[in-house]
């Protein structure tokens, strides 16, 4: 396992193509608040596509949106935090075991909680509040993690912040490198393993028809458990990614809900690369509008960016509810804009009527 978290750190850290990188960074990024935008931009993308991987990976299968998701992100957090600094561990050594972890309480959730109630009646309304409340226990139980942190161990933790631990490559933050590199690998490896492996093509018939594929022969108890492992394991690496650059707070799970409900819906619940592309679309373009709204009316704009993704989430649901991959390119004309426009002016008067 040692040899494993050493290739892996290196992959990303001695490699000439890294260095060279960097150099063309700096070549660009003449000043420090630069290269903060750029890896800011670059965490933040990261992120909430990966999390919106696993938030939709759960809903295709499951059918009901889970609201604990990014909670496995605040696990991830807490695990890289407390192995780096009282163990001392390598911060990127951290990230398998954080994936890990995740992906097992993904599974012990699903054995404890989805599999006795899916089936009965109104289950995906249950299942929703259900993991609504899971949410709030592991949010309690990371404020009790900080609190005997700061009791028993006389260590601040309300940041949950591992900035200083990252290397530096000509003085640029790794982490703005890495971050990206592990998504990319990510998405590659799962969208490979989706269209052509097997298993990969059992889960998407699963998540299509699931009594049709059960009957087909498809073992259906390791597609979930599968899905729930990827699911838990992709948000708490997220956690751990976030660790390396953001200040994280006891309700920072919340606040990354909106954006990754935001990224799934407006790529479409359905299908992995809206999810990808959902997620780029909406960390992309919320930094866009508000470094816009920065520019050009002021800095106290700023304070507005948690509403955008919100935005975008009315937008989408009021013009295609299914997101942007349930839209046909080749029906898209004049008479179509014409229908959306109809749709969407519609939706905003059902919003604002009194009636």
């Amino acid at each position: 396992m040692e040899v494993f978290f050493q290739l892996f750190y290196k992959l990303f850290t001695d490699f000439f193509w890294l260095k060279v990188l960097v150099l063309i960074l700096h070549q660009y990024s003449v000043n420090v608040v630069n290269v903060g935008l750029i890896v800011s931009v670059a965490l933040n993308v990261s992120i909430i596509v990966m999390l919106c991987i696993g938030f939709t990976f759960t809903y295709m299968m499951e059918k009901f949106p889970n609201f604990a998701h990014t909670s496995f992100a605040s696990i991830g957090t807490a695990c890289t935090y407390y192995l780096v600094r009282f163990y001392g561990f390598n911060p990127y050594y951290t990230w398998p075991i954080s994936a890990f972890i995740g992906g097992v309480l993904g599974i012990v959730l699903y054995v404890l909680i989805v599999k006795p109630i899916k089936g009965r009646a109104y289950s995906e309304i249950t299942l929703t509040f259900t993991f609504y409340i899971i949410s709030q226990i592991i949010t309690q139980f990371l404020a009790m993690f900080s609190f005997w942190l700061l009791v028993e161990n006389r260590v601040l933790s309300q940041g949950f912040n591992l900035y200083n631990y990252d290397l530096r490559i000509n003085g640029f933050p790794a982490i703005g490198i890495i971050a990206p590199g592990t998504v990319l690998l990510v998405v590659i490896g799962l969208q490979s393993f989706l269209r052509w492996s097997k298993h990969g093509i059992a889960m998407r018939a699963t998540a299509e028809d699931e009594d049709l594929s059960q009957g087909l022969g498809v073992n259906i108890r390791f597609v979930h458990f599968f899905s729930w492992f990827v699911s838990g394991a992709l948000s708490a690496l997220a956690g751990s990614i976030i660790s390396m650059w953001l200040s994280t707070s006891v309700n920072f799970s919340d606040t990354l809900l909106i954006n990754v409900m935001a990224g799934s819906v407006l790529g479409g619940l359905g299908s992995i690369t809206g999810a990808i592309i959902g997620g780029l679309l909406t960390a992309l373009g919320s930094k866009m509008i508000i470094w816009a709204l920065i520019s050009y009316v002021g800095v106290n704009t700023g304070v507005y960016e948690g509403l955008i993704p919100i935005i975008f989430l009315f937008v989408i649901l009021a013009i295609e509810p299914n997101g942007l991959t349930a839209i046909n390119p080749q029906k898209i004309n004049i008479s179509g804009a014409k229908d959306v426009w109809i749709r969407f002016k519609r939706s905003m008067r059902n919003m604002f009527s009194t009636e």
